[in-house]
């Protein structure tokens, strides 16, 4: 095993990885460090590809809680993972971009869209995985008459895997991102599960070392450069541990308020039940209007359903994300005792706009079908999807913990890649932008460690 490095990276989810890999390519030796153990096999692969979990697609979320870590406070869903993938053996893989309206000025339009195509390479987004879903194509027929005079649209919803012939989906996990790099750069590329990264050591302006648990005697590896990509929640742990505290640090946080519904569609919108069709993946993109991101997809749905379905085709579920307001009196409060903790609480805004949303994704709902008896739409815990902001990154008018190629303040070589960066409210799932922000970081960092 090759134990040099010229960049350590913290966390081997699908940022981390992807970080790898794009260094790997530019010549660099780098090692991965994850906390965790694998639980699939391959090691990183995605659990929701088990035929279990495939079989009985609602019993998702119970089957990933056993490996969820939840932090206390006014969050009840929220919660951290150490495992070989981290958060992408666990994650959805839905990719939308964000919406011009929501991008913030770390780059300019051009370069967005550069970013976005290759975070999308990196993470082999299908842009309509489900376009062969007859129901699919009805779905979107008959909610377009509806949304046109709003000026919306339905749209497929880009995906991070594949739809497999006979029907099931295959979900990308971070061993098929390094997967698709040659030979020549997964040799470059270190990946020790099992070793807990302590304490950045730093002196003056450099971190010098990284002290770790679970590597044996040595206890300290060097660090020529670091790059912090585990997660929202261990990357500012991690940070403050340190000692590098920024007043910034955890203030500001937000996360979407998920409303969570399942309709029995009308029987015309989908075939009969033994008949082969494709699982409906579609959403509707935010506007200025109406901020926030509505999925109509067959995913998953933990509500107890007290009522029978002969045709399974006819289950959709209603998925609709509200990004809440970033204000600084909303943190991730980290404790030198450990007693972390998420103090928030909603503003009249947030409370104004989830009550649209909901009456949209009713108005909406009812155009389709009728909400399965026990499923009716209802908010799921707060804080379970998409935390952003523990780590934010400059704006203008106000420095963030790191600058806009996520180098954090005052200390060389020192980067974060974490949907923590993310600084601006945005509807859609994070994973691609925090991607798109990572490989900017890489191509930053790559000729100065080359030098």
């Amino acid at each position: 095993m090759n134990e040099f490095h010229d960049v350590l990276v913290v966390g081997s989810g699908p940022i981390g990885i992807t970080v790898a890999r794009r260094l790997a390519e530019r010549g660099l030796q780098v090692m991965v460090l994850e906390a965790g153990s694998a639980i699939t096999d391959p090691p990183g692969s995605h659990l929701r590809n088990q035929p279990a979990i495939q079989h009985d697609p609602d019993g998702y979320l119970a089957a990933i809680e056993p490996y969820m870590q939840p932090v206390s406070g006014d969050l009840p869903g929220a919660a951290d993972s150490s495992l070989v993938g981290g958060q992408g053996i666990l994650w959805t893989n839905n990719c939308p971009r964000a919406c011009e309206f929501e991008r913030w000025e770390c780059m300019t339009p051009a370069e967005w869209e550069q970013r976005y195509a290759e975070a999308e390479d990196y993470l082999q987004v299908v842009a309509d995985a489900a376009a062969a879903s007859k129901t699919g194509q009805r779905l979107r027929e008959c909610l377009r008459s509806v949304l046109v005079k709003e000026g919306r649209a339905t749209a497929g919803l880009p995906f991070s895997g594949r739809m497999l012939p006979d029907g099931p989906i295959h979900y990308n996990g971070p061993s098929d991102i390094l997967a698709a790099a040659t030979p020549e750069v997964r040799a470059r590329i270190t990946i020790r599960a099992c070793v807990r990264a302590t304490r950045l050591v730093h002196q003056a302006n450099r971190v010098t070392g990284l002290e770790v648990e679970g590597i044996g005697p040595v206890g300290r590896l060097d660090a020529p450069t670091v790059i912090l990509a585990g997660g929202a929640i261990a990357t500012p742990r991690l940070l403050y541990r340190s000692g590098i505290r920024p007043k910034v640090l955890g203030r500001g946080i937000s996360f979407h308020a998920l409303l969570l519904g399942q309709v029995i569609l009308e029987a015309h919108l989908c075939p009969s039940a033994d008949e082969m069709d494709f699982a409906p993946r579609l959403y509707i993109p935010p506007t200025v209007d109406t901020p926030w991101h509505v999925m109509v997809l067959r995913d998953t749905c933990p509500l107890p359903a007290t009522e029978r379905v002969a045709n399974s085709h006819r289950l959709v579920e209603f998925q609709a994300f509200l990004p809440v307001e970033f204000r600084d009196e909303n943190l991730f409060e980290i404790s030198d005792a450990g007693h972390d903790e998420f103090r928030f609480a909603f503003s009249p805004r947030d409370q104004d706009l989830m009550q649209a949303m909901r009456a949209d994704v009713e108005r909406l709902a009812s155009c389709l079908g009728q909400w399965r008896q026990g499923c009716e739409a209802n908010w799921i815990p707060h804080g379970l999807s998409h935390l952003v902001g523990t780590c934010r990154m400059d704006r203008p008018g106000w420095k963030g913990v790191a600058n806009k190629v996520g180098k954090v303040h005052g200390l060389e070589n020192l980067y974060l890649a974490s949907v923590g960066l993310i600084p601006a409210p945005m509807a859609e799932n994070p994973t691609l932008t925090a991607v798109a922000l990572a490989l900017k970081t890489c191509d930053h960092i790559a000729p100065d460690v080359r030098a």
